[in-house]
């Protein structure tokens, strides 16, 4: 009688366990930019493969205006998911040809 419920239990917990979805490689989640007041949906920005996670900053700077049409890369960017990710001279900004956050140099007010 007790194996019989302990497989019961066990057959149960699988179950349940395959049908909740869990991101268990997102170390960050972040707010994807939409225009206007639309809801803004959260992503996973981090997922775990920069190691060691670099310490949250907040770089000098604002981010530049966001595009509203994409540029040819002529590299790999660089996403992030906070300041910490980028160099110095960088902000963590929204990217909408990428739909992350990537490093872009950071504006300075005149």
């Amino acid at each position: 009688m007790m194996i019989r419920l302990f497989v019961l239990l066990s057959v149960a917990a699988a179950v349940i366990t395959a049908l909740v979805p869990v991101d268990r490689g997102c170390r960050q989640y972040c707010k994807k930019w939409r225009p206007n007041d639309e809801e803004r949906p959260a992503y996973c920005c981090d997922d775990g493969l920069i190691q060691p996670q670099p310490t949250e900053t907040n770089n000098r700077g604002d981010c530049p205006d966001i595009r509203t049409h994409c540029l040819r890369f002529k590299g790999p960017p660089n996403v992030c998911a906070h300041d910490g990710f980028c160099p110095s001279h960088q902000k963590c900004c929204w990217d909408t040809c990428l739909d992350h956050h990537t490093c872009k140099p950071a504006q300075f007010p005149h």
